[in-house]
């Protein structure tokens, strides 16, 4: 078991004294380090002392030195601060080197920090005989999933609108942070497609195509730019999936390919099988689907194939919220992962796209035609969702040559217009095409 005594090898006293050192003799230097460095980071507690009463005067927007410190540390009697300050302050630290000693203390901080939550589960695991272990490891993956949020972020909270207008003038960032639906009138009504960093919903009544327009989705989409995908099928299996991709891409009713797959008959021309082995699409099949499980899959892609492009959830509503000591209430459980999946859509980049269920209380109305109140166990979903798409077909349509007229809504958007487009659905084969 690990003991507090071997934190010795996490923490450092010189880095401590020297970013004090800094902080008292160059005060603009705690612009340096300002969005990362706080009083916890610290190990000592007597440097925790110091930095507070720092902390305290710049934020009275006031130049200070070692004496004005002095004057607030005086009633601590316990230590000989006066001395100490003296002392520090001899180390004539080089203030352009801040930011290099304060990681150092805030990585020692989190290493700290997971010896300490390692250790609680060391002893909980040793004191009791009859462990839950699925709840164990929920328990351990929050907890460094709240270590690893707190990590340190190099990025300026703060950016200049100048700096924003190059970036759009020099990196064509417009064109960089949008990715192409893949169907021509869609991607007029979202200026020219999807952005980097939403969070899409997708809804629509019991089989009416939510999944199959999802997948054709991220077909289009990790063809076109060549990025990895995940998607996440509480509900569907792997097989399953593969089959709706299949029948989609080669153009080709479900049935027929699922029968000719059991007979050992299936012909698809090379060039096709060779660019449909090649998709870089993950699939999760696993039933039990929370924040954390989607944060580690993403890393693990991200270290494997260098990025995620994209990540498809099917659906929303059978998540399971990462909380412990979650509520029962269920749509508080769905506000908190809907919120959790548009931080994470963001700290990644990446679109994130969620199928959601509907309330059962629209089949008690004449007009089916869904609406964002309509959402099952909305609760913030309309507030986190950058995008709400509703899936729509009018209960009179008849099918022509197994094509249905299917009217795409887009009820929210965030950055643009809403409105509607149409699209063709040929159901037994998975496919949606331009109307």
């Amino acid at each position: 078991m690990i003991l507090k005594s071997n934190y010795k090898k996490f923490y450092s006293l010189e880095c401590e004294q020297i970013v004090l050192a800094c902080l008292i003799l160059y005060n603009y230097s705690w612009n340096d380090i300002y969005n990362f460095l706080i009083i916890e980071d610290f190990y000592f507690k007597n440097h925790k002392i110091i930095f507070s009463i720092i902390l305290e005067l710049l934020n009275s927007n006031i130049d200070f030195d070692m004496n004005l410190i002095y004057n607030k540390l005086k009633y601590y009697k316990n230590f000989d601060f006066l001395n100490y300050l003296n002392f520090l302050i001899q180390k004539l630290p080089n203030p352009s080197n801040i930011s290099f000693y304060a990681c150092i203390i805030h990585n020692m901080f989190i290493l700290r920090n997971i010896i300490f939550i390692m250790n609680k589960f060391l002893i909980n695991i040793s004191s009791k005989e009859d462990l839950n272990l699925s709840l164990l490891l929920n328990e351990i993956e929050l907890n460094i999933f709240n270590a690893n949020k707190n990590h340190i972020n190099k990025k300026n909270e703060l950016v200049t609108i100048e700096s924003v207008i190059n970036n759009y003038m020099s990196n064509n960032i417009v064109e960089n942070d949008i990715l192409s639906t893949g169907f021509r009138d869609l991607d007029l009504i979202f200026n020219g497609g999807i952005n980097k960093g939403d969070l899409i919903i997708i809804a629509g009544r019991p089989s009416i195509g939510k999944t199959s327009f999802s997948l054709n989705l991220i077909q289009n989409i990790s063809n076109f730019y060549n990025i990895p995908s995940i998607i996440f099928s509480m509900e569907m299996s792997a097989n399953q999936l593969f089959i709706k991709i299949l029948s989609s891409m080669i153009d080709k009713d479900r049935n027929v390919i699922v029968n000719d797959l059991l007979k050992k008959n299936l012909n698809i021309d090379n060039i096709l099988f060779n660019k449909i082995c090649s998709m870089k699409i993950f699939i999760d099949e696993s039933p039990n689907v929370n924040i954390l499980k989607i944060y580690s899959k993403c890393k693990s892609i991200i270290r494997e194939q260098g990025e995620v492009g994209l990540i498809l959830i099917d659906y929303l509503q059978l998540m399971s919220s990462f909380s412990i000591n979650h509520s029962q209430n269920r749509v508080f459980e769905i506000s908190e992962i809907s919120r959790s999946l548009k931080c994470l859509a963001k700290e990644f980049n990446i679109p994130i796209i969620a199928i959601s269920q509907l309330n059962r209380n629209l089949e008690l109305r004449n007009n089916k035609r869904p609406l964002i109140s309509d959402l099952r166990e909305s609760g913030s979903i309309e507030q986190d969702a950058d995008i709400i798409i509703f899936i729509y077909k009018e209960e009179n349509h008849n099918s022509i040559e197994n094509k249905e007229k299917i009217e795409i809504i887009i009820g929210k958007h965030r950055n643009g217009p809403i409105g509607k487009i149409f699209l063709n659905f040929y159901n037994s084969k998975s496919r949606f095409t331009d109307f």
